[in-house]
């Protein structure tokens, strides 16, 4: 794999953020170098404030995407993959918006299974720029029997209820800026999944580690304990659970067996 493929893959779609940042360096040292060779030093204490603080925002925004995404150790897919037991002819889904990377990387694991990718992409509901950068660029990959593209709505996912062992969801959820999006999406998971069917989640988190670095790059994304309060408000049960780096939240979450609601109602009865 191209070092820092996917750190560069990440610029590329959020470019007007990093050009920014850099131009806020070349005027900060215009300034610095205007004051002292025009003698104006007022300039000067300004000028090296500014130098400080974008200097030190744009090293801590490339530490933070560079550990997000080629970090040290193993990436979310590969985690997930772990979490799900894959077998080399299973049926599986994944939900996505456009991207393909990790509906490619859980085919390549499969031998005679299948990858049923459904797009729930809706400008309405995903309206951000990267992402829609992040579409256009993504490859689209050669003819493969392994995977079979199809669009959705989170509304309706398009498959039979309790009809799917496995889903996949990288990164997915954050893209929803309205917390009832995420609630729909989630429900309809539940439904198309067979009782103790799995949900393989991965979901950036508010930053743990190196916080002088991550700590304001991360300020805004959920703490991990926010998604699974999510899962468990949508009646899934976590089996196991990370924080990669302490950026990214990995999660294999099971939909309750048909006989969890049986008990429930006759321990009610009981009562």
């Amino acid at each position: 794999m191209t070092p820092f493929r996917n750190t560069r893959r990440y610029l590329q779609t959020h470019w007007p953020l990093y050009v920014g940042l850099y131009s806020g360096l070349v005027l900060a040292m215009v300034l610095l170098g205007v004051g002292l060779a025009s003698g104006w030093y007022a300039f000067v204490p300004f000028a090296l404030a500014i130098l400080l603080v974008v200097g030190y925002f744009l090293i801590a925004a490339l530490w933070t995407i560079y550990q997000l995404h080629d970090g040290p150790g193993p990436q979310p897919l590969d985690v997930l993959i772990d979490y799900a037991q894959l077998r080399p002819d299973e049926r599986i889904v994944c939900i996505d918006l456009g991207l393909r990377a990790t509906a490619v990387g859980i085919a390549q694991r499969l031998t005679a299974g299948q990858v049923t990718v459904i797009d729930v992409y809706n400008p309405q509901s995903n309206p951000g720029a990267p992402l829609r950068r992040a579409r256009h660029q993504a490859r689209k990959p050669g003819p493969d029997p392994r995977l079979d593209w199809i669009d959705g709505s989170i509304k309706l996912l398009p498959l039979p209820d309790r009809s799917v062992r496995l889903v996949f969801m990288n990164q997915v959820l954050s893209e929803f800026w309205l917390p009832e999006e995420r609630v729909e999406l989630l429900e309809e998971v539940r439904r198309i999944l067979v009782p103790e069917g799995r949900l393989l989640l991965a979901e950036r988190n508010r930053g743990r580690s190196n916080l002088l670095l991550t700590g304001l790059v991360t300020s805004s994304w959920p703490p991990a304990e926010a998604w699974r309060a999510a899962l468990i408000k949508a009646d899934f049960r976590i089996q196991r659970e990370e924080s990669l780096r302490g950026l990214v939240y990995c999660v294999r979450a099971d939909k309750p067996p048909a006989t969890a609601g049986k008990q429930m109602r006759l321990q009610l009865e009981f009562l």
